[in-house]
This record gives C-alpha cells, structure tokens and sequence, in this order.
C-alpha cells in the first residue's frame, strides 16, 4: 500500500499539541477522586516503589516482572522516590502517571493525521485516551497500568507517517519505551508489513523492534506463569465487559441490564461499532480500512487473548454483580475510536449521509463527558500511602526495637498480597 505523500503540518499544530498535553494531564488527574489520586495502586508499591527504594539508583529497571519488562513504571518510582519524601511518593507517583497519559493523548492527536485528517475529529479521538468511561476505575492514575495505554498510543504512531527525521527518532524513542514497557504492542506488529515510503517511518519502527526483542528474551528467560480460562466465557463477555459499559460505567446498572433482556441490551450495544467498521471498509481509504480492521475486529481479539490467559472465563450474562475488569479498557477505547474513524468516512460523502457521523461524534462526546466522575474506581476506600507511611514513622518512633515496617496499599485482599516492608532507616530520611 503507498501512503501519499506528507504534507509538511502547520505550525499551529505545535502549540494545539502542547495544549493538549497539558489539558489532557489535568483531565485524566482530576477524574480521579481525591482518595485514588493518594492511593498507591498493587505493583506501584510492592514492585515499583520496593524495588527503587531497597536497590541502588537505575539497577532494576530493567528487571522482568511477572515475565517480562516494564520501564517506564520503574523509571517514573525510581525518579519520584529520588526527588520527593517518600509520603509523598504515592501522590506523585500516580500525577505523573497521569501526565505519561496527557502526553499519550497528544501524541495521537498528533499522529492519527494520516487516518483522520479533519482537526475536530482528531481532538475527540485524542480526548479518547483520558475521558474513556472505563479507563478511571483501575488504569487511570497508577504506573503499574500505564504499559496498557502503549498499545492505544502505539497503533496511532504505527499508522503515522513522520514529516521530519528529528520527529521520527523521536517517535522512536516513544515506541522503543513502550515495547519495553508492555509486551502485548505485539499485536501491532502486523502492521509493519503495511507498505511505506520514506526513511522517517523506519526509526519507529526500529524502536518497536528493539523493544520487543528485548521483552522476547526476558519472557524465555523468566516466563509468565499463565492461568487459563474459558476461552468459551472469554468469548460470551466481550459484548458485556466491553462494548456495553462505554454506555453505563456503573456497577449496578451494568448488574442489572446483564439481568434482565440481557441479549437485547448487548445487540443495541455493539450495533453502532459493527457499522463504523462496515462504513470505513466500504468507503475508506486503504489505510482507514486497516486501521479500522484494529479498532474492531482488533479489539474483539485484544480482549479475548487477554482474559483468557490471564484466566477470566465468566460469562457477564450471569455474573452478578458485575465486576469492571481491567482487561476491557483498551478494547473499549478501540471500539469508540472505530466511531470517529467512520465520521471521517462519511463526513467525504453527502449530506445527509455525512451527517450521521456528526450526529455519532456529538453523541460520543456527551457519552464521555456525562461520564466523566467515575462512580466509584478500584481504589475508593484506600489505603492512602501518606497515612500508611506516617502510621509506619509513629511505629518506629515508638519502638526502641527499629524492625521493618510493613505498608500496605491497594487493593486490600484477605492474603494481604500488596504489602512490603519499608525500614525505620528509610522512613527516617
């Protein structure tokens, strides 16, 4: 496939593109209630922050975890426990992984041109990254989630091609971080066979490359115990886990439309994805027709191969309640953007047919805003990090004996998995 060639973008874009970034940062933040933004979330803690406190200065980073790498995690808790006291660290842990996601969220704005030309559209697409019905309750927030938002950011890069050869390398910087940050970018390899022209789309390339041959040694080196589900439940809860809750991000509405005339809420749910990927494979141009191939059918994919190794099998028609699961989130973003995408498509048809897709963008966006508090995230009730590190220094000024102190944070389980100890020494400092 030959791309046409680059236009060279308008130096308004630059200053729309740092804008975004800041907007989008404080967008993402500030869905958070005030108790998840102090909330140290699972790895964050036990892995991340343990990891940079108890080690010398940069060597974990590239140490495998649950069977393969995860750095940017491990430099964004190395970086806040060497500039920050550490009851500060659950705070600026998760501001900055809020602000990894602002950054995302302006740089598909800035590459999705090729795809989605019209500048509107591409601002609710990138508006998709942080306003996502979904993505508040456990990706939102937290380092130890942020390797999910690379394949998002990721496909917009890959479906990009770089005007300059200074943006390319620096485009590569960001997928070298993300392959070596998140091991499942390998469901974007396909895409390098689209065929291109120009040295500047090489260097992402080569970055995504690098990375992945680098997560490939560290999984045959410590492989990821994997824990099989149902691939039968995996595939009956797409439709419930993924495309439905964009509409209703709510425990108990959710709980209820799977209960009653489940079948018909489910059909109603995912009808308006299935004709977005039917309008840009029958009018869109080559390249929108592989991109929409990954919104949908591609999400469909991402979500199965997920939740069935990592052992989700339930089928959503009878669960009860209904529990979000974590593994939806990029699907269903993927599933708004094929929406966008179909706008584009329509909007070089005729009125009234390019309406349609105006009248579906609208709709978005008012799904996204009226969504934007979170009912309630995974880490509501706590523990917050700066209580727990100042009920560890009470402990130690209390007791002559100066033993670790263990802190716990989220999620609290009855196995008490998230916990890990800091010492008096440390906590001290």
């Amino acid at each position: 496939m030959r791309r046409p060639r680059p236009r060279f973008v308008p130096r308004s874009e630059f200053g729309i593109t740092a804008a975004l970034a800041v907007l989008a940062s404080a967008a993402a933040w500030f869905r958070l209630p005030p108790t998840t933004q102090q909330t140290v979330w699972a790895e964050d803690g036990t892995i991340f922050l343990n990891d940079a406190i108890s080690g010398a200065p940069a060597s974990h980073l590239f140490a495998g975890y649950a069977g393969y790498l995860q750095l940017l995690p491990r430099l964004i808790a190395d970086g806040v426990i060497r500039t920050v006291d550490i009851a500060d660290a659950g705070i600026m842990i998760n501001l900055a992984s809020c602000a990894v996601v602002g950054l995302g969220a302006s740089l598909v704005y800035w590459c999705a041109r090729d795809v989605i030309a019209a500048r509107p559209l591409r601002l609710v697409l990138c508006s998709i990254t942080v306003l996502a019905p979904l993505a508040p309750i456990e990706l939102l927030g937290n380092a130890a989630n942020l390797h999910w938002f690379f394949i998002w950011i990721t496909l917009w890069i890959l479906l990009y091609q770089p005007r300059t050869r200074i943006g390319a390398w620096m485009l590569a910087i960001v997928t070298l971080i993300g392959a070596m940050s998140e091991i499942q970018v390998l469901v974007l390899v396909p895409l390098l066979l689209v065929k291109v022209r120009g040295l500047n789309v090489w260097p992402p390339r080569i970055g995504l490359a690098v990375g992945l041959v680098a997560q490939i040694i560290t999984t045959l080196l410590s492989p990821r115990v994997a824990h099989a589900g149902g691939l039968g439940g995996a595939l009956r809860a797409y439709v419930g886990q993924v495309a439905l809750p964009n509409f209703a991000a709510n425990r108990q509405t959710m709980t209820a439309a799977l209960r009653e005339q489940a079948l018909v809420w489910e059909v109603l749910a995912i009808v308006p994805f299935v004709l977005s990927v039917l309008v840009c494979l029958r009018w869109g141009s080559t390249l929108q027709r592989v991109a929409a191939l990954y919104l949908v059918p591609g999400s469909f994919v991402i979500w199965v191969v997920d939740s069935y190794l990592n052992g989700y099998g339930g089928s959503p028609i009878h669960h009860a309640p209904f529990v979000f699961i974590r593994y939806a989130v990029i699907p269903s973003m993927l599933l708004l953007a094929s929406i966008v995408l179909a706008a584009q498509v329509l909007a070089s048809r005729r009125a009234p047919i390019a309406w349609i897709g105006t009248a579906a963008v609208a709709a978005l966006v008012v799904l996204m805003v009226v969504q934007y508090i979170p009912t309630e995230t995974n880490r509501s009730n706590g523990p917050t990090w700066a209580n727990a590190i100042g009920a560890a220094r009470k402990s130690c000024e209390s007791s002559a004996s100066g033993m670790d102190q263990l802190v716990v944070t989220a999620p609290r389980t009855k196995t008490a998995l998230w916990t890990f100890p800091i010492s008096c020494e440390r906590l001290a400092k």
